[in-house]
């Protein structure tokens, strides 16, 4: 039987294509006010650094907004702190040091030398609703030169 794939509809404000994600994490994200507002049906995470649109449906008028939502998310052009795992509360920043410091090269080494235990919820604290984020490892890697090169 053929795979079916289902292409997101383009968020309604910046008509850039978004990626699909569970109600769960559209629920558990949203402040309490935008919460109230979330229906039973398919949402997507505008995956635009420019677009104020964090979460948005199919119908034009079911958008979620930046600022509704409790986390910053990373690759949005004014997210602060931009978390590199929203689980332990990891900031890129302090991956990028850590992985400088140790030369620890695995996400699970800088997370326990940070947090001591790892936590995973990613369905319910990332924005993607999916595990970590790709500024993880890219830390790793620019801790790993900036150590190399003696800075």
């Amino acid at each position: 039987m053929p795979k079916i794939q289902l292409v997101a509809p383009p968020c309604p404000r910046c008509i850039k294509r978004g990626q699909l994600v569970r109600n769960l994490t559209v629920r558990s994200l949203l402040i309490t006010e935008a919460k109230k507002r979330v229906e039973d049906i398919a949402y997507y995470l505008c995956m635009s650094s420019d677009c104020e649109v964090s979460y948005y449906s199919k119908s034009p008028n079911e958008v979620f907004t930046t600022k509704e939502v409790k986390v910053p998310i990373w690759y949005k052009k004014d997210a602060s702190p931009k978390y590199a795992c929203y689980c332990n509360e990891i900031t890129e920043e302090e991956a990028f040091n850590a992985a400088k410091e140790t030369g620890f090269t695995e996400m699970s080494e800088i997370i326990e030398f940070l947090r001591e235990k790892v936590k995973c919820a990613c369905v319910a604290k990332n924005p993607s609703g999916l595990c970590c984020t790709p500024l993880f490892p890219e830390a790793i890697a620019s801790g790993l030169r900036a150590k190399q090169e003696g800075n």
